[in-house]
């Protein structure tokens, strides 16, 4: 899954050469074989664009000789761990691998700034849901998209019920207290029943993983799909605070389903309520829009600044939304170019970035609006 934090942190960077290259990849089938081939040609076309920049052939070759090693054989293993596209971005003495979970049109760029606007639709609120799987066998945290699930890798959820529940078979004859603890069940003559104790356990259990999801997802705003059976799944719901819990889980023994039923099903229970985000956010601003336009606006050097200041509750984007211009952090002011220069960037991709990173939602306007909505619309906190 691509994370928010590592593609602020490459849309930050700037200096020449900043080299950004797009491929679409494939897991598994023939066609993984033209992988390396398109990614052979794409480097090909960076290093004329280079030359042209003025860099000597042999600064090209170490610039783009890691990215190059993988361009020789699908035998590498580097092809074997591909989703369905990947970003490279290039820049002296580091080369950086983004995978993404949809295909990309094959793209190169050159520049002081790398390029990012492609892998933007997979940051945006309409396509973005968690999914917790959780078993007596351990809890898994996905954040997931329209494309997929990945995995959230967080030690807080490194622990299974072993931890809460004892192993040790009992003589159902007996009569059993059971003493409760943190660790392993201790268990005494007379009183509870050994089944009445590891429900207590699997109840502790159930405690532990919601209050870790509650520290992981404690700043997220998309919504969390249960997936467990009915009675883990119904002490989950009662323990987790923070996130936006699915009123509809997944009421199925998490192993018995492949990652690509769990992710359509998961999808399928959130995908109306992303979808009536996403509409009452547009039909907020166009009632701003209607009301003297106050707290909305609709041009990016208004917006760059305003959410830099994180004063952008939502903002809605068409994928090919571009204005190229110069943000000036000290004055807080953004201002339009005629065209691409060293010192521009686009300030739509600036001001989504800083909309997400101040916890605002970002959308993608739908298709079917592109006669009657505008590109880039912005609603303001204040």
């Amino acid at each position: 899954m691509i994370d928010f934090d590592e593609i602020r942190t490459i849309a930050d960077d700037a200096g020449f050469p900043r080299v950004s290259v797009y491929l679409p990849t494939h897991k598994t089938g023939p066609e993984l074989r033209q992988d390396p081939i398109r990614l052979k040609n794409l480097l090909r076309e960076a290093g004329r664009q280079l030359a042209e920049r003025g860099l000597d052939p042999r600064t090209v070759d170490e610039l783009l000789g890691e990215a190059t090693a993988h361009a020789d054989a699908e035998t590498d293993p580097f092809w074997q761990t591909q989703d369905r596209g990947l970003a490279i971005f290039i820049s002296p003495g580091e080369t950086r691998y983004v995978q993404v979970p949809f295909a990309l049109a094959e793209q190169v760029h050159v520049g002081w700034r790398f390029v990012v606007k492609p892998l933007l639709p997979a940051l945006m609120r309409d396509g973005r849901f968690y999914v917790l799987a959780a078993s007596q066998n351990g809890a898994t945290l996905y954040r997931g998209s329209r494309y997929g699930l990945d995995p959230v890798r967080d030690a807080r959820l490194d622990t299974s019920a072993e931890a809460f529940i004892g192993r040790t078979q009992i003589d159902n004859d007996l009569g059993f207290h059971g003493t409760r603890g943190a660790g392993s069940a201790q268990v005494h003559s007379l009183g509870e029943s050994p089944k009445d104790e590891t429900q207590e356990q699997v109840r502790r259990y159930a405690v532990a993983v919601a209050s870790a999801v509650d520290e992981i997802l404690a700043n997220a705003q998309a919504p969390l799909v249960l997936a467990a059976d009915d009675r883990m799944l119904g002490m989950l719901r009662a323990q987790i605070r923070s996130a936006s819990v699915v009123a509809d889980g997944i009421r199925e023994h998490p192993t018995s389903l492949d990652p690509e039923t769990l992710h359509q099903r998961a999808y399928d229970l959130v995908r109306a309520d992303l979808d009536a985000d996403r509409q009452a956010a547009m039909e907020r601003f166009a009632a701003r829009q209607g009301d003297d336009g106050a707290g909305m606006a609709t041009r990016a050097e208004e917006i760059a600044p305003a959410a830099y200041e994180g004063r952008v509750e939502a903002l809605v984007v068409a994928p090919d939304a571009a204005v190229h211009g110069v943000f000036s952090a000290e004055e807080s002011r953004a201002f339009a170019a005629r065209e691409p220069a060293e010192n521009t960037i686009d300030l739509v991709d600036f001001a989504v970035l800083q909309t997400l990173a101040h916890g605002g939602a970002v959308y993608a306007r739908p298709v079917d609006r592109t006669d009657d909505f505008p590109s880039c619309a912005a609603i303001y906190r204040y």
